[in-house]
């Protein structure tokens, strides 16, 4: 095992447990207490643990704040134009039901849909619902759930949205995220996002995510998903070689493109 992927292991296994011994860790992970140290010292220089006597006590990541949409947009967005382009074109089949969230990357993808003659695409965010809206006819549906409207992320959140995609069942969702390390898996700054993104989960027979390498140890406040959940990964090349193992160890499909 490297180093950095001990590390990042390392600091799974304690934001799973809270806190460990030294003698507790050495016994996981089966190196010695002198390479647990290193690691831990590494770790709380980061300020993800803190050392105690005789072992460690998880912290985590500094949780960072909400970017404004037009931030969000004009981030990387080449990269996420590639990104959109390609699940498009490899991961959506004739007369498939997807799920579209939000996100500035998978938003993009309702203007690469116009290859398919039957498809019936359900969202709950306005970028994608007008990104579609020229597309769309009798056999291309749209479908959007209602709710309360969040203008940060152009997206309709709580019970209602939620109920809505609890009553469908989907092929494929393509999903992003604001954030992802291996501790915390995938994140967002908000519940109520977040809350809408677990029942379109929830729906899905393959989740497909679409995040930048930029994202990448990047840590928000709520959940929206662990590494485990997801089945296929779409990336670009800036992704690091131990995340790729990580992520591929998991027995996620990565494509980096």
């Amino acid at each position: 095992m490297l180093p950095l992927q001990r590390k990042q292991r390392l600091a799974a296994y304690l934001a799973d447990k809270g806190a460990a011994t030294l003698k507790e860790l050495s016994g996981h992970f089966g190196v010695s207490e002198m390479t647990i140290r290193r690691d831990l010292n590494l770790l709380e220089r980061e300020q993800v643990i803190r050392r105690s006597h005789g072992g460690a006590v998880y912290l985590g990541l500094p949780a960072a704040e909400e970017p404004k949409l037009p931030d969000k947009q004009a981030s990387n967005s080449d990269v996420k134009s590639r990104l959109a382009a390609y699940a498009a074109a490899h991961f959506v089949r004739e007369g498939d039901t997807i799920v579209l969230e939000n996100g500035t990357t998978v938003s993009r993808m309702a203007e690469h849909l116009n290859h398919l003659n039957e498809l019936t695409l359900l969202t709950n965010g306005i970028d994608t619902l007008n990104l579609f809206r020229p597309h769309a006819d009798e056999r291309r549906t749209m479908l959007s759930c209602g709710g309360m409207f969040r203008e940060v992320s152009g997206t309709f959140v709580g019970p209602e949205a939620e109920s809505f995609f609890a009553h469908y069942h989907a092929d494929t969702l393509f999903l992003s995220a604001l954030g992802f390390t291996p501790e915390a898996g995938f994140t967002d700054p908000n519940p109520l996002d977040t809350q809408v993104k677990k029942m379109m989960i929830r729906s899905a027979a393959r989740v497909v995510m679409l995040l930048d390498s930029s994202k990448a140890g990047r840590r928000f406040l709520s959940p929206v998903a662990s590494l485990s959940e997801i089945d296929v990964w779409i990336t670009d090349e800036g992704l690091s070689p131990e995340n790729r193992i990580w992520i591929q160890e998991n027995g996620v499909e990565l494509h980096v493109v």
